[in-house]
């Protein structure tokens, strides 16, 4: 049998529960709490590692019974979850955001959650986390697959003399690899099983740590209490390193693991309502990201009153309770035959992931929307969702049909003029070309940082010798050219412009013919000081708070921020003849820059348009477009 009620062992679980939701909460005081995951990885390396070595050194351990064991105990408050966050997003969400949710769902439902989550979070438009519903299944997910693995090592490991050296030597070597790692790549430390199985070595430690100190039943007290000054102690200190995560509640992680060792509960953690809450961890952790979730895109900014918080706490608490009552538990004992539980296990979560993977492929199925807002939400898109066609990474737009052509280079500061550009070359019988990859610098010469640097090179390889070898007569450059630029001042700044100029400059040569013409895009319009909230600024089935609209900026301020970069620009393509600078912050705005225009959202973020802010650069651009179009 599994040993998981052991009261101190319960009071750990409250205390990890209750500190990620206050976390989550944002109350402030708990910027540690995203250790609370750290330890229940910490008791899962105990409870697991124990339970296998006892029935493996007992002869009774059977690889199969103990995947089912695993299996009553999770998926059932894992597939109530997933499927109540689905069916609520199904009503309320936008289809954009239920895509996401079903892509979550699906994820999670094959608990590789974690690893979706490591791929998309060094996306260009990655989501927030409070854009993703089912965000805190990664952990579920990386448990899992510790469930998977650990069993077969140890079956392996236990017909040695020194298992737990073994262990210890695997924890090590984790621990070395998340630190080597973290500044690579911060995202796969975090959610990756690899770097956080150091955790779960931590928890199997606390087996033989507990046996010598059995033997010393006066240091059990006294080792108990250290471990909790320690783990109180750490969540006060490494809450200011929130970016450490994992590496950082290695001392939490160290205390829980002595706490457990100790088998000597102390006062601390006898308390019954700290042991209840325990009790009911799996489907608090379960529920409570959810109920946060839809509090904040329901309610908006009064999900985080007084009174909204406690509502919240208060509706976890009965949702929990509930679930633990009529699903965990009755589900977790079924009498059912073992190939009647696989079979029903085995078909609930391929239907599952096929309803969810159905209903991504559908974009979110659209077609939930009142015919009225669907309008609306076509016009909230991102200035790329005007492609007439996509084939593998390449959007067309304009006149499909159309015999002459237009290519977009750049990244997604160009990708959003396809819906600034459609109408026209519709007009002129053109048809338009762009990539659909965001966030790569596409000039000759120019190189990326980072983890996507490799991709972005491929990118610009591929896009340069396309465009070089494409019949189009026009070409349309832009970049987030901040972020290549320095907007500062000195020789440092003129130095690193003169470079990037350099760049430009090599790229309309190499791209350049007799006939070609080339319209460069200067420097966008970025209402920095807007608190965009995409999830809340896209219409719905059903009513929720809308997001709260930002002002408009003052002409005088873009023009203003953008003057290095135009100026730049200007200065690298002065030479050179049929080449022309659009200066987006002269050309969109009046007196002032509208972001939301009669309750539309004309940006989407801080620099990117959404159709309806794309369309109207493409009305004010008119005369620009039509000149650089223009037959001669």
């Amino acid at each position: 049998m599994e040993r998981s009620h052991r009261a101190d062992i319960d009071a750990l679980r409250a205390i990890a529960v209750v500190i990620v939701i206050l976390f989550h909460l944002k109350i402030t005081g708990f910027e540690a709490g995203f250790a609370g995951v750290d330890i229940f990885f910490v008791i899962s390396g105990y409870l697991i590692t124990g339970q296998i070595l006892r029935d493996v050194r007992a002869g009774r351990f059977v690889l199969s019974e103990f995947y089912l064991r695993r299996a009553r105990r999770i998926l059932p408050a894992l597939v109530t979850t997933i499927a109540l966050t689905f069916a609520v997003g199904w009503l309320f969400l936008s289809p954009e955001a239920l895509r996401q949710l079903a892509k979550e769902a699906t994820h999670g439902l094959l608990s590789i959650a974690n690893i979706q989550y490591w791929r998309e979070a060094s996306a260009y438009f990655a989501p927030t986390a409070e854009q993703l519903p089912l965000l805190h299944l990664w952990s579920l997910s990386l448990e899992v697959q510790f469930y998977l693995l650990a069993p077969l090592l140890l079956m392996w490991a236990a017909a040695g003399r020194h298992v737990f050296r073994l262990i210890a030597a695997i924890g090590l070597v984790s621990l070395a690899a998340a630190a080597l790692w973290l500044p690579h790549d911060p995202e796969a430390v975090f959610f990756l099983t690899p770097f956080r199985v150091f955790e779960f070595v931590l928890g199997a430690l606390a087996i033989p740590l507990e046996a010598r100190l059995a033997r010393l039943p006066r240091a059990r007290a006294t080792v108990a209490a250290c471990g909790d000054v320690i783990l109180i102690g750490s969540l006060l200190v490494i809450g200011r390193y929130p970016s450490y995560a994992g590496i950082a509640a290695l001392l939490p992680c160290i205390a829980a693991a002595t706490i457990i060792a100790a088998n000597a509960p102390t006062s601390l953690l006898m308390a019954r309502p700290v042991r209840a809450v325990g009790i009911v961890s799996y489907s608090l952790y379960l529920i409570h990201w959810p109920v946060i979730f839809f509090a904040r895109f329901l309610f908006g900014d009064a999900a985080q009153t007084g009174a909204g918080l406690a509502s919240q706490l208060v509706l976890m608490a009965a949702l929990a309770t509930l679930m633990f009552a009529v699903v965990e538990q009755p589900l977790r004992r079924l009498p059912w035959p073992r190939v009647a539980q696989v079979a029903s296990f085995a078909t609930v979560l391929l239907v599952g992931a096929g309803l969810t993977h159905v209903t991504f492929r559908a974009n979110g199925v659209i077609s939930r929307l009142p015919e009225e807002q669907r309008a609306l939400f076509q016009l909230q898109g991102f200035g790329l969702n005007k492609c007439g066609q996509v084939f593998g990474r390449m959007c067309a737009f304009g006149d499909l049909a159309g015999t002459r052509g237009v290519e977009l280079l750049g990244d997604s500061y160009v990708q959003q003029y396809v819906a600034a550009l459609d109408d026209s070359l519709k007009l002129r019988g053109m048809i338009g070309h762009v990539s659909t990859m965001s966030g790569c610098p596409t000039l000759a010469g120019l190189t990326a940082e980072g983890p996507r640097a490799q991709v972005c090179a491929e990118l610009r390889d591929s896009e340069l010798p396309r465009i070089q070898k494409s019949q189009a007569e026009f070409v349309v450059i832009g970049q987030a050219w901040q972020h290549y630029l320095d907007l500062g001042e000195g020789p440092q700044a003129r130095a690193r412009n003169a470079e990037v100029a350099q760049h430009l400059a090599e790229t309309i040569r190499l791209l350049d013919r007799p006939g070609r013409h080339f319209l460069v895009i200067g420097g966008q319009v970025r209402p920095v000081n807007c608190a965009f909230d995409p999830l809340r600024m896209l219409p719905g089935p059903r009513w929720h708070a809308p997001a709260t609209p930002c002002d408009a900026v003052p002409k005088s301020e873009a023009v203003a921020a953008n003057a290095t970069i135009d100026a730049v620009l200007s200065e690298a393509i002065r030479p050179m003849a049929r080449v022309t600078l659009l200066r987006p912050s002269e050309v969109y705005c009046d007196q002032d820059c509208p972001v939301v225009q009669d309750g539309v959202w004309l940006f989407q973020d801080a620099g990117h348009f959404t159709v309806a802010g794309a369309q109207r650069m493409g009305e004010r651009a008119a005369p620009i477009f039509a000149a650089f179009l223009a037959d001669d």
